[in-house]
């Protein structure tokens, strides 16, 4: 009270001197109010509060350059006034005349509202005696220096270091080859120091006996004796070099984490710096439905990411909307069951290894499944059998649904089904998860798991038929090699127990829809157990190999929706990797009951069936890897250009059966190659597909009118509608 008591005194005398006596008059009446709640003169009670945040709310569109409305400021400026007075009243007996203190004052409400607004002071007498204390001192923090860098060039700052750290990977790859090439040289002198033996033995016996051969076989013996002098030297510079890369490569890796540790500092606000918004609004929205509300608040002074501060604020307003328009109970019936008057909801952050976790909980109705279920049922979603076997978590989930919600009104506050897809969406696009708790009667925890960084991330690296992909670390729970015989079948599901716990066994190749290896006779297989929401899923995989921190890149608008993908990233050896969605994979894992294998041609089978061959020229390495995995995890033949030319001399140089290409391509634009393509009597017939990111009607009819059989735009882009398009031109 003495802090803001304070504020209210400094926030006036800063009105009177640029000359705004609107905010100078309200500060006034704030300071004194504060004043008589720091002597006990006054309780702040809810109504009084009422009063101070419309006071603010006058000064806050002041601010903002909002011409305030005559009729709201004369009745928030009636009711300060009225509020000091019997404050003034209550200092003095009735019989004792006030002193009036010749002290500098506010302006009054009748000398800041036009004149054509009417206005009567609560008692001009008692108004007279207002004390207006102009010595009081305001405690200062010491003045730290700033400088104002705009956010797009911390973000462009970030991206280059991000690149550093890539170049840091690359060095180490270079290092591992360099000890690799010291181990194969060492190899090679254990080798000859194995042979020396009888090297010396021939040597001898050329000394000792006259041989026609002897000159040749002296040259070769000394060039054995060069030849052993110099392994040797090598091997020790190999030694010296590998010991230095590796000392530099520490140098530059703990450069590159400090300065991106700093420039990621930078960027880190605290959550503090938001919740004055939070708090206001619970407090106006428990007001204006009747309910006696107390936001509690833990952890304010953990520091996010701004760019993931300012993702997550309308998901965090929505569920405090939702704690208290839905999920806690009216005060009558609180008392009516036995709870107490005032529900209580929680907004509490803390770091967790590598991840924030945001909670807001309630202490009001909870989820009820059996409601949720019914609901689900009269929109269409589940059936009647479906909505009666529905399961707790099930259940939970299907409040994410877009457009589904369980209340029957819908107010100005919540009830349009819309916000809790937001939410999940926008955690997600975080490489985050939510995750939910709930008991009926006791209330509701939903719980917002982001990482720290958002550039940097650990995973797991694991191989599925010929290719590599990556799974965030933080969702991986268990690796492990168990025996086929563990697997058993339950209601047309493959089963395993790990930890006493039963989980189904999804085979990751069947989930990605691209080839299996050949050896699934075998009987051991990897699992690898994924765990998001309190689900726990085990993928079946080929390989799985260590944990590698990689630098996400985002991925394309053109393959923003690829299923199962959260982004990809560079590995040290330049090859682009793809980072699995694990959200993504659980829940398409929940709806796999029916998933078939995908049939394992041997070798034989696969020599007769002719794979169709295709072209892609992009000059984006991203948008070229992405659609190669695409058309390759379908089953094509997938060949890759840069650029308009090198696809057209990949076209002199074998046959295709259909070429994408983007449109705006350097050397070669995607026009031209398809203009080329079918004015050229050999290759007329080879179908063109352009995908690019020019979608207006008449960049359309330009691509058309060069030759293409189809035209697709990348921010429209739909894998399922690629391959139509492909097997309906092919």
């Amino acid at each position: 009270l003495r802090e803001m008591n304070r504020f209210a005194h400094s926030m006036k005398g800063a009105a009177h001197a640029v000359g705004i006596n609107v905010i100078e008059t309200i500060a006034h009446y704030m300071e004194e109010i504060f004043d008589a709640a720091v002597n006990g003169r006054l309780k702040l009670t809810p109504d009084k509060c009422d009063l101070l945040y419309d006071g603010l709310d006058l000064i806050q569109n002041v601010v903002n350059g909002i011409e305030n409305s005559t009729e709201t400021l004369a009745a928030v400026l009636a009711r300060l006034e009225q509020t000091v007075v019997s404050l003034s009243s209550a200092k003095f007996d009735s019989h004792e005349v006030p002193k009036i203190q010749a002290a500098p004052t506010a302006p009054t409400p009748a000398t800041i509202l036009p004149p054509e607004v009417k206005y009567t002071p609560a008692n001009p007498a008692i108004m007279g005696t207002i004390e207006v204390n102009d010595t009081g001192t305001l405690q200062l923090r010491p003045v730290e220096e700033y400088i104002r860098v705009p956010i797009p060039k911390m973000d462009r700052l970030m991206g280059e270091v991000s690149e550093l750290l890539i170049t840091r990977m690359h060095s180490e790859e270079r290092q591992r080859e360099l000890q690799q090439l010291h181990r194969y040289n060492h190899r090679w002198q254990r080798e000859w120091r194995a042979v020396r033996t009888a090297y010396i033995r021939l040597a001898r016996h050329l000394q000792n006996h006259d041989d026609e051969m002897a000159d040749e076989l002296a040259a070769i013996f000394r060039f054995l004796d060069s030849n052993q002098r110099n392994l040797i030297e090598s091997n020790r510079q190999l030694a010296q070099l590998s010991q230095g890369m590796v000392q530099f490569n520490s140098q530059l890796g703990m450069l590159a984490e400090q300065l991106q540790d700093d420039i990621g500092t930078m960027r880190l606000v605290p959550f503090e710096s938001v919740l004055a918004g939070y708090q206001r609004m619970v407090r106006d929205m428990a007001r204006d439905t009747g309910k006696n509300i107390h936001l509690d608040v833990s952890g304010a002074s953990v520091e996010m990411d701004r760019a993931a501060l300012d993702a997550l604020k309308e998901p965090i307003m929505h569920l405090l909307r939702n704690a208290v328009d839905h999920g806690m109970e009216s005060t009558a019936e609180r008392e009516r069951i036995g709870k107490p008057s005032t529900g209580q909801v929680g907004l509490s952050l803390e770091q967790r290894g590598k991840e924030i976790i945001l909670r807001v909980s309630d202490d009001g109705r909870g989820l009820d499944p059996v409601r949720i279920g019914q609901a689900a049922h009269e929109v269409g979603l589940l059936t009647a059998q479906e909505a009666a076997a529905l399961g707790e978590e099930e259940a939970y989930n299907l409040i994410f649904h877009p457009g589904f919600t369980t209340t029957d009104h819908v107010s100005s506050l919540s009830g349009r089904g819309m916000g809790m897809d937001i939410i999940r969406t926008r955690v997600e696009h975080l490489r985050g998860r939510v995750s939910i708790q709930s008991a009926i009667g006791k209330g509701t925890t939903f719980s917002l798991r982001i990482p720290v960084s958002l550039t940097r991330i650990s995973c797991i690296l694991l191989n599925v038929g010929e290719q590599v992909f990556a799974v965030p670390s933080v969702t991986v729970t268990r690796m492990l090699t168990l025996a086929r015989d563990q697997i058993f079948t339950a209601e047309g599901r493959e089963m395993v127990i790990i930890g006493s716990q039963p989980m189904p066994v999804i085979p990751l190749h069947g989930l990605l829809e691209i080839p299996a290896s050949h050896n699934e006779s075998k009987t051991e297989v990897k699992l690898m157990v994924l765990s998001v929401s309190e689900r726990a899923v085990a993928f079946e995989v080929d390989e799985l190999y260590s944990e590698q921190e990689l630098v996400l890149k985002p991925l394309g608008a053109e393959i923003q929706n690829a299923p199962h993908v959260s982004g990809a990233a560079l590995l040290g050896t330049g090859d682009v990797i793809i980072v699995l969605d694990a959200n993504n994979l659980i829940r398409s894992a929940s709806g796999a009951k029916r998933l078939p294998r995908i049939a394992i041609r041997e070798p034989a089978q696969v020599a007769e069936v002719k794979r169709l061959r295709i072209l892609i020229a992009d000059d984006s390495i991203t948008t070229r890897t992405l659609e190669k995995h695409i058309l390759e995890t379908a089953g094509f033949e997938v060949h890759v250009a840069i650029d308009g030319a090198e696809a057209w001399d990949k076209i002199g140089e074998m046959d295709f059966d259909l070429l994408i290409a983007d449109v705006e391509m350097p050397n070669m634009t995607g026009l031209e190659l398809a203009q080329r393509v079918k004015e050229t009597d050999s290759t007329h017939h080879l179908p063109v597909v352009l995908l690019t990111s020019l979608g207006k009607p008449e960049q359309r009819e330009a691509g058309l009118k060069a030759g293409a059989d189809a035209y697709l735009v990348k921010s429209r882009f739909d894998q399922a509608e690629l391959l139509q398009t492909i097997r309906a031109l092919v």
